[in-house]
């Protein structure tokens, strides 16, 4: 989970406590940094030029309803709640680890990557 981006004034400092304790007890937890602006201005606006820089095509404010699977596990495409089907060579899916674990195919919840 992540801090928003809102002015000092408007957060209590006990949140930045909170979420500094946290990261400070994780083994490399030292290692953290933070953004010099906004999120979607500094990092989600870069990765997502980069995507359309290399033909690709960024589909903002739309929900997965369903992953589809090849024969080989891999993603034949994604069902979004509108009815609309994604395909694609490569997909970034950006979503809250919740959302991904209910959305998660059931041929790869016994990869090992996906039990973590």
């Amino acid at each position: 989970k992540a801090l928003n981006f809102i002015n000092p004034d408007e957060l209590s400092m006990q949140c930045i406590l909170i979420a500094l304790n946290r990261f400070l007890q994780e083994k490399h937890g030292s290692k953290m940094a933070f953004l010099d602006g906004n999120p979607p201005e500094r990092l989600c606006k870069p990765i997502a030029d980069h995507i359309e820089s290399l033909g690709g095509q960024v589909i903002l404010n739309s929900r997965i309803q369903k992953i589809e699977l090849n024969a080989d596990k891999s993603v034949k495409h994604f069902v979004l709640t509108n009815g609309n089907i994604i395909t694609g060579d490569a997909y970034v899916f950006a979503t809250p680890v919740d959302i991904l674990k209910l959305l998660l195919p059931e041929d790869w919840k016994e990869i090992s990557y996906f039990k973590k």
